[in-house]
């Protein structure tokens, strides 16, 4: 079976899902992945099936419109939804959207099942309009080693990353003058200038596919601090998978970083699970951005940054990891594994003591570790996500999906909302930076 894979275009830098780079790994000459954006009649209407994304809960409005799209042109179509915003909401999609399949649970054998041809109401997970299959298959410990990964069915992936500034380029991010631009969100069009395109401040790594990360399932290391996120809701995500948190070790990863380095220049290390990852005597033909979602200390970085032709970090400032309530002492040791080819980054906030000694071209947004789309609140909120998604979606100007006469309203409120915003903050009646967080 032949399938469209849409991938919602917000290009938030954390919209993709991990999974992206190896779920298709063995069945990419049977796919062909776009950005929404892409989407025209004509494309919709050379497809019998979709694979839609709705990985997270900022994609949600901008699902139901894609929906729509291949309804409106191809309404005869198969249309399978996945992601991890979906595991929690997929009865309520099949309620409202005219969707056609979802996967339950771990979905890589059942994928590659629905792509083999295999009768829906045969794939173990799957659940349909007016079935559902028992959730008989999960992912295991050792189902890492047979990951292989590809993002040649994805071509726009690649080209969209080579359009945007590197890290830590001298280019001066100005929100106040687009008050309307969400700060992670990156423009999709070529022409427009460098500041515009990079919305988080050029620090730190690029988190890109394709990514590694090192714990799956529910987060195991998450702590007191951790609530927000919806990986440390422990109990529902064993419920969701139907199997306790898996994690990598080092000689898997070693293997996997070999395939890796093979296909790719780029790679994200994200290690949210207990270590240690001891990269000793090996070197990697890669490009690196590593985040450690855990307890960490310099010797674990000294035995994993050199095995990268470059990296760049990203830390926490607590000696528990992104969250804690102790700070860490071992900042300047950190600085001392650095040379020009290797730097490290620390997620920080205003109220951190100047004492950590961490210079400003170094630290990096607090918002970086709560983000919007992080927030359990929101997904356990369904008005709440899709007025929320509405309005990032609409603030990016996004409107190809719309019918005609829609776009046009949709171009002149957008217009009209931005200078009413604008003219406001100008005149101090309104904190127009509240707009871009």
């Amino acid at each position: 079976m032949n399938a469209l894979v849409i991938i919602p275009a917000l290009i938030h830098k954390f919209t993709f899902s991990a999974p992206l780079a190896w779920l298709f790994g063995h069945h990419h000459e049977q796919v062909k992945g776009i950005y929404s954006f892409e989407l025209t009649p004509d494309i919709v209407r050379q497809y019998d099936c979709f694979i839609v994304e709705l990985s997270w809960f900022i994609e949600l409005y901008e699902f139901g419109l894609i929906i729509r799209f291949i309804r409106r042109h191809n309404p005869g179509a198969w249309i399978l939804f996945g992601g991890m915003h979906s595991q929690l909401c997929y009865r309520d999609i099949f309620k409202t959207y005219e969707v056609d399949y979802f996967i339950r649970g771990d979905n890589e054998l059942p994928l590659a099942l629905f792509l083999d041809g295999a009768d829906p109401k045969t794939i173990p997970n799957m659940t349909g309009r007016n079935f559902e299959n028992e959730q008989t298959w999960c992912f295991r410990q050792e189902d890492f080693r047979t990951m292989e990964f590809n993002l040649d069915w994805f071509p726009q992936y690649a080209k969209r990353w080579a359009e945007y500034p590197e890290p830590d380029s001298d280019v001066e991010t100005k929100f106040d003058e687009l008050p309307l631009l969400p700060r992670y969100w990156e423009k999709q069009t070529g022409s427009t200038p460098l500041e515009y395109r990079w919305r988080v401040p050029p620090k730190g790594g690029r988190y890109h596919l394709p990514m590694l990360v090192t714990g799956r399932g529910a987060c195991p290391v998450a702590h007191e601090g951790c609530e927000y996120c919806m990986a440390s809701q422990t109990e529902l995500m064993r419920d969701l998978y139907k199997r306790p948190s898996l994690v990598m070790d080092t000689t898997t990863l070693i293997m996997l970083l070999e395939q890796i380095e093979g296909k790719f220049d780029q790679v994200t290390l994200f290690i949210n699970s207990k270590g240690p990852f001891d990269l000793t005597g090996h070197r990697f033909n890669l490009d690196a951005t590593i985040e450690f979602d855990t307890i960490n200390r310099s010797a674990d970085l000294q035995n994993i940054l050199p095995a990268f032709k470059k990296a760049k970090v990203n830390l926490g400032i607590y000696t528990e990891g992104l969250i804690g309530t102790t700070y860490r002492d071992d900042i300047a040791s950190l600085f001392d594994l650095e040379d020009d080819d290797h730097r490290i980054y620390f997620f920080t906030s205003p109220s951190a003591p100047d004492t950590l000694d961490v210079p400003d071209e170094r630290r990096l947004y607090e918002g970086n570790i709560f983000p919007y789309w992080a927030e359990w609140d929101y997904y356990t909120n369904p008005r709440r996500a899709i007025r929320r998604s509405r309005m990032w979606y609409m603030a990016t100007g996004q409107k190809n999906l719309y019918p005609p006469l829609q776009k046009i309203a949709a171009g002149i409120a957008r217009f009209l909302f931005q200078r009413i915003i604008y003219l406001a903050g100008k005149a101090g009646l309104v904190n127009r930076r509240r707009f871009i967080t």
